[in-house]
C-alpha cells in the first residue's frame, strides 16, 4: 500500500511505497522528507474488522427480533387455526378455508375441560392451551358435535414414531365405546411411508371401530397391514411398521388414560368431580361421560 510523504523544501506531497532517497519533485534529500500519517480509520486492520463484524451482528439480531415480535401475533393466530383444523378433522370436518375454521370450531365445540390423571378438573385451565408435551400429566377433553351432529368427546393424544413425535385427536362417543373420527400428524416421518398417517385414507379406517375389548379395557390399536384379527385392530401403513406401531401405542395407551381419568375404572363418586355436574352421583339423565357407568349401577 502506498504511503504519503511531504517535502519541506518544495512544500509538495507525493506517494511512494517506502521512503525514497530523494524528493521526486525537487530532488531534495531525505532530510527534507517526512511521512504523512493518516488520521482516518485503518480499514485494513484487525480492530476495524472485529468492530465492523460486531456492529453488523448487533444490527441483524435487532432486526430479526423486531420482525419476530411484529409477526408473533400473526404466527400465533396461524398456529391456533391449524390446531383447530386438526380438531375439526377428527370430527370429520375437513377442507375448510382458514376464514371458516374459527366459526365452525365455535359451532361444534360445546364445552372443554382439563383433567388430572385421577379425574380431578383443573379449574381455570384452558383445554386448547394445553401443549402436546403436557398430555399424560394433563388430559384436555372437548365435548363436541361431529359433522353429522352426533355427540362426541375429542381426546388429544401424543406418541412417538420412527423419527420423532406423533400426535392426534380421536373423537369417541360420550360413553367411550365407539370411534367417530380421528386425525393424526407427525414431526418428521418418512414421506410416502410413515407420513401417510396424516392422510384421510388412513384415518378414516378408525371410524365406527369399537374402543373397548371384552375385558372392558381399551383394545383399539394399529397392527401390521393384513394381520388384523379383531374389529379393534386397524391396518397400519405398508412399509412403515415402526410408525404404525407408534400410532397403535399412542391410541391404545392414550385413550386408556382418558378412560381412567374420566372414571371408567372408578365410577364411585367421579361425577362430583366433573365440571358443571352439581354432584348428581350418577343419577339417570346426567350427560357427563363419567356418569355413564354410575347410571347403570343406580338402575
Amino acid at each position: 500500500m502506498a504511503k504519503k510523504f511531504y517535502c519541506s523544501q518544495c512544500g509538495q506531497t507525493f506517494e511512494a511505497a517506502s521512503m525514497p532517497d530523494k524528493c521526486p519533485i525537487c530532488g531534495a534529500d531525505t532530510s527534507h522528507l517526512t511521512e504523512v500519517k493518516s488520521k482516518g480509520i485503518n480499514t485494513n486492520g484487525n480492530i476495524y474488522t472485529i468492530c465492523y463484524a460486531a456492529v453488523m451482528v448487533i444490527l441483524v439480531a435487532f432486526l430479526l427480533a423486531f420482525v419476530s415480535s411484529a409477526l408473533k401475533s400473526k404466527q400465533d393466530a396461524n398456529v391456533a387455526i391449524d390446531k383447530k383444523s386438526q380438531i375439526l378433522a377428527s370430527l370429520n370436518v375437513r377442507g375448510l378455508a382458514k376464514s371458516e375454521v374459527e366459526g365452525k370450531y365455535n359451532e361444534l365445540i360445546q364445552e372443554t375441560c382439563v383433567l388430572t390423571p385421577d379425574g380431578q378438573v383443573l379449574e381455570g385451565e384452558d383445554a386448547f392451551g394445553v401443549d402436546t408435551k403436557e398430555i399424560g400429566e394433563k388430559f384436555p377433553v372437548y365435548r363436541s358435535k361431529t359433522a353429522d351432529g352426533a355427540d362426541a368427546l375429542v381426546l388429544p393424544l401424543k406418541g412417538r414414531g420412527l423419527w420423532g413425535g406423533l400426535w392426534g385427536y380421536v373423537a369417541v362417543t360420550p360413553d367411550l365405546q365407539k370411534v367417530l373420527g380421528a386425525y393424526f400428524d407427525h414431526e418428521s416421518e418418512t414421506a410416502g411411508l410413515g407420513a401417510l398417517i396424516k392422510e384421510a385414507k388412513f384415518q378414516e379406517q378408525f371410524i365406527g371401530r369399537p374402543v373397548l375389548g371384552e375385558d372392558g379395557n381399551v383394545a383399539l390399536t394399529v397392527v401390521k397391514k393384513g394381520s388384523s384379527t379383531a374389529e379393534t385392530e386397524v391396518d397400519g401403513v405398508t412399509g412403515a411398521t415402526l410408525t404404525s406401531k407408534g400410532v397403535g401405542e399412542m391410541v391404545l395407551t392414550g385413550i386408556q388414560q382418558y378412560v381412567n381419568a374420566l372414571g371408567g375404572s372408578k365410577p364411585s363418586g367421579c361425577c362430583q368431580k366433573a365440571e358443571g355436574c352439581g354432584g348428581c352421583g350418577g343419577k339417570e339423565g346426567c350427560d357427563k361421560p363419567c356418569c355413564q357407568g354410575e347410571s347403570e349401577q343406580a338402575e
